[in-house]
């Protein structure tokens, strides 16, 4: 049996502003939220790369989604899609600077999907673009997916590297979650 999709939301455990400026993010740029949810993090990402920018906030979940654009108010800046992220979506080629996931990847790892996503997100990407994943710390005991899930830096970096990632930063993003940074190798 696969793992499930959709844990609780991310939004208790991830603060989206200390995320920004974690992230290679500026004004202009298009931003694709693998997983978006409720799209907490898609909102404070409309605000960085603002109106010459855009957010395309994706999630598989049409009730997610729909949460999303109850919540968008007036920003224009930010495309809800449903859309399964290990498919092809109807995004253009080489378009995003920067495709981000937060508490996703395990999935795709447990449920056997990262070649597709890999595939997908290669193909979404900019020539300069960029690659961060945000995921659980496997530390027992805290807010997550079980541990024979969750997936060390190492093996992120691992995996990635596998599929044609180089690894340019692993950072600390809170008392649950690490941050990685990559590119394709061109």
């Amino acid at each position: 049996m696969g793992h499930v999709h959709a844990g609780k939301s991310t939004r208790d455990l991830i603060d989206a502003e200390d995320l920004m400026k974690l992230l290679p993010l500026g004004s202009g740029d298009t931003f694709l939220d693998a997983g978006c949810g409720d799209g907490f993090i898609s909102i404070e990402a409309s605000g960085v790369v603002g109106d010459g920018g855009r957010v395309i906030a994706v999630d598989i979940y049409p009730e997610s989604v729909e949460k999303l654009k109850a919540r968008i108010g007036d920003r224009t800046n930010i495309t809800p899609l449903v859309a399964d992220i290990t498919r092809k979506m109807p995004i253009d080629d080489s378009t995003v600077d920067l495709y981000f996931m937060a508490n996703v990847f395990h999935g795709t790892v447990a449920n056997d999907e990262v070649e597709p996503l890999m595939a997908e997100i290669r193909r979404l990407l900019r020539g300069d673009g960029k690659l961060a994943i945000v995921d659980f710390k496997r530390i027992p005991d805290t807010p997550g997916p079980p541990m024979d899930i969750r997936l060390s830096e190492d093996r992120v970096r691992e995996i990635l590297e596998e599929h044609g990632f180089n690894v340019r930063d692993v950072l600390d993003a809170g008392p649950y979650h690490y941050m990685i940074i990559a590119s394709p190798v061109p």
